[in-house]
C-alpha cells in the first residue's frame, strides 16, 4: 500500500506527524496480507512516537523476525529502532518498578544476541536501577552513586 511512489501510507503519515493514522495504515497493510517486515516497522515506529512502548517493542520484534527471512530492511536500522524503543519503555517502567525495567531490557539480548547494543543494554539496566548515574541527569553530581 503506497502513499507516494515507494512510500507506504503509514510512512507518509509518520512524516506528517499523524501517528494514529500511521498505526491504522500499517495495521490495514498487515491485515491486507503484507507479510513483509516494513508495515510492522512502520507501526512500531508510530507506536514509539505515541509513547506506546510495549506495542512498539512487540512490533519491532516481529519485524526483526520477518526481516531475517525476507531482508527488506536494513538490519542496523531495525536494531537501533528496537533498542531505542526498549530504552524508552524501560525508563517509563522504571518510574514504578526498576526490576521490571531491567527485565524489559533483557528482551534485547534475547532478540538480538549479536546486536550492536548489548553493552548499552547492560548499562541501561544499571541506569534504570540507579546503579549507574546518567550523564544526562543534571540533578545529581556525576560522581554520585
Amino acid at each position: 500500500m503506497a502513499g507516494r511512489y515507494g512510500m507506504s501510507f503509514a510512512k507518509k503519515n509518520i512524516e506528517e506527524g499523524d501517528y494514529d493514522d500511521a498505526v491504522a495504515a500499517a495495521t490495514a497493510a498487515i491485515e491486507g496480507g503484507d507479510q513483509g517486515p516494513e508495515p510492522l516497522f512502520d507501526r512500531a515506529t508510530a507506536y514509539e512516537l505515541l509513547e506506546r512502548y510495549e506495542e512498539a517493542a512487540s512490533d519491532f520484534e516481529a519485524a526483526i523476525a520477518r526481516n531475517t527471512a525476507v531482508k527488506e530492511l536494513d538490519p542496523f536500522v531495525l536494531d537501533d529502532a528496537y533498542f531505542s524503543a526498549l530504552v524508552a519503555g524501560a525508563k517509563q517502567i522504571a518510574a514504578s518498578d526498576p526490576r521490571a525495567a531491567v527485565a524489559h531490557l533483557d528482551r534485547y539480548a534475547r532478540m538480538c544476541p549479536g546486536g550492536a547494543h548489548l553493552v548499552d543494554a547492560e548499562e541501561w539496566q544499571r541506569r534504570v536501577t540507579g546503579a549507574l548515574p546518567s550523564l544526562l541527569d543534571k540533578t545529581k553530581p556525576i560522581d554520585a552513586s
